[in-house]
């Protein structure tokens, strides 16, 4: 039996970014602004706080904090069309990043199993997050979030049975 090591020619390799990447739920932008809007109001009681109890002016916390809120919602809409998740017969896959593009694929023969998580203001919104886990760590090596809760429950069943075709 002979062992070959064949040589391919980089023009031949399929470009994975030339798939069909499903978007994700508009629900999942507000989801994501949500979020940050309530940490950021946090933030807003932290230094009413101190400007009533240490007498400093609130225009230097209030327009930092304002500042910064305007630049997150303008990353926010600008970047989530370029979130998005792509399932194939062998492998699937995430991307994400509007200045830093990233995008993560996992083969599903490496797959050991699949998870569905919903936090509380995931609920509020109907989403969840499948979660995708390989051989040797104790965290997720891939997270597809910002799905419908139907759509990840069939997302994780059809991913867990993709994977359990190469056991």
């Amino acid at each position: 039996m002979l062992l070959g090591n064949l040589k391919l020619d980089i023009a031949e390799i399929p470009h994975l970014e030339e798939r069909e990447f499903h978007l994700l739920e508009r629900d999942y932008l507000y989801y994501r602004i949500t979020g940050k809007v309530l940490f950021l109001l946090v933030l807003s009681g932290i230094g009413a706080s101190i400007s009533l109890f240490g007498k400093i002016h609130f225009g230097y916390w209030l327009y930092p904090i304002l500042g910064i809120l305007l630049l997150v919602l303008l990353v926010e809409f600008i970047g989530f069309k370029y979130r998005g998740y792509a399932i194939r017969s062998k492998d699937v896959s995430f991307r994400s990043g509007w200045l830093f593009h990233r995008m993560t694929t996992v083969p599903l023969n490496r797959v050991q199993h699949c998870e569905f998580t919903q936090g509380p203001l995931g609920r509020l919104f109907d989403l969840a997050t499948v979660k995708v886990f390989t051989a040797g760590g104790n965290s997720s090596d891939l997270d597809i979030r910002g799905l419908k809760k139907e759509d990840a429950i069939k997302v994780r069943d059809h991913i867990t049975q993709l994977s359990a075709e190469y056991e």
